[in-house]
């Protein structure tokens, strides 16, 4: 794979299109980076909305170019699919870094970010991981060139929390159904600290893992605990699945769901049948933008938002992370003027950036930086619509 992998770059160099004839810097050669996807495998959803996402970026990024050390030069990021297994994952991030690449993006999943933060941060490659489990990026003494783009847990509950209350109906007995892994585990931690704080009762834990045909035996004893509502944390397609099981179960009360259920997944018939009306943290993003938009930011999230949704007939949130991967690795890349992997590693915790799922801060104690400002309270409409709440 790696004299594949090799010969990728070097087309891409080979077959560069001529930039705008408005550019007045000489060309410089590619900034070259790496994507290690679930393109397949239980990871699936989430991988093909960031290979989407990347494409979008990438094709933007080059319409003008990247500014380097008095030099223009395209984008180029070679996609490789690690089918959502963490031995795959591993293997891919070692050809990354013995062909030299400046920056690796992925993957979607908390075991497969685990397995390349491993391989990578010993050679001092940066990585920005797509997923929202805070164990990919800690401690930040062991994953100095580790960062993670999804949200942060504690962010995430303390959204969910308004709507425990919604609807005229507080909500005092809670259930969590957490997917069996790391992103799993960081939400029932966080969920549990929220409903401490507020006095409500966790009646009933349970674990999904991943690659399961039904969650029949967990959705049963959920409804036996008899919650007033129920929290979902996992990544599409296995909230989706858990939320079918809850119903078919016979449970009738609110659902709500942490980010990873912002997908288009979600819309799918026999998911919206049974998860509409219910509840989703998100990046603001997912409800598209307003109609008057006036900052740079606010355009580029249009942009994208519209490019997304009119290519693939919906929009998934899953796929942004992505899109900000490749923006601040060529971002840090323009602002040092430089494409060796330290300095852009040490321009990702120098300076802040406003991407399309919101800010990111990171700094020498925290390598999370998502800020919580960027998130919202959604509604999913019976249209299949995702409608943001006040």
């Amino acid at each position: 794979m790696l004299g594949t992998l090799a010969a990728a770059i070097a087309a891409c160099t080979r077959q560069r299109d001529s930039l705008p004839a408005a550019q007045t810097l000489p060309t410089g050669p590619d900034l070259v980076f790496g994507a290690s996807l679930e393109l397949s495998g239980s990871g699936a959803v989430a991988g093909t909305a960031q290979q989407r996402a990347l494409k979008i970026a990438q094709d933007t990024l080059n319409t003008d170019g990247v500014a380097v050390a008095g030099t223009v030069r395209r984008v180029q990021v070679i996609v490789r699919d690690n089918h959502s297994d963490p031995a795959t994952a591993a293997a891919i991030a070692k050809e990354f870094v013995d062909a030299k690449v400046s920056g690796v993006i992925g993957g979607g999943l908390a075991a497969t970010s685990i397995a390349m933060a491993g391989v990578l941060d010993p050679h001092g490659l940066p990585m920005l991981s797509t997923c929202a489990a805070e164990t990919v990026a800690q401690p930040v003494a062991n994953r100095r060139f580790v960062f993670k783009l999804g949200p942060n847990a504690d962010d995430v509950a303390a959204l969910m929390r308004g709507a425990f209350d919604r609807d005229g109906a507080p909500a005092t007995r809670v259930a969590v159904l957490a997917q069996a892994n790391d992103h799993g585990d960081a939400g029932v931690e966080a969920v549990r600290k929220v409903l401490t704080a507020d006095g409500r009762k966790l009646v009933a834990l349970e674990r999904l893992p991943a690659g399961a045909a039904d969650y029949r035996a967990q959705a049963g004893r959920v409804l036996a605990a008899g919650p007033e509502a129920a929290v979902i944390w996992a990544v599409s397609p296995v909230s989706g699945l858990a939320a079918r099981s809850l119903r078919a179960a016979g449970y009738s009360r609110r659902m709500l769901f942490d980010s990873g259920a912002a997908s288009d997944d979600s819309l799918v018939p026999a998911n919206r049948a049974v998860m509409a009306d219910s509840y989703v943290v998100a990046p603001q993003i997912l409800g598209g933008t307003p109609v008057a938009v006036n900052t740079p930011t606010g355009l580029a999230q249009q942009d994208f938002f519209d490019r997304y949704s009119r290519a693939y007939g919906g929009f998934s949130c899953l796929g942004v992370y992505a899109a900000d991967a490749v923006n601040l690795l060529a971002g840090a890349a323009g602002r040092t003027g430089a494409t060796t992997p330290l300095r852009i590693r040490n321009e990702l915790e120098a300076s802040p950036f406003d991407g399309l799922a919101g800010a990111y801060v990171f700094s020498t104690a925290t390598h999370g930086g998502m800020q919580p400002e960027g998130l919202a309270l959604f509604s999913l409409e019976r249209n299949g619509g995702w409608l943001e709440l006040s």
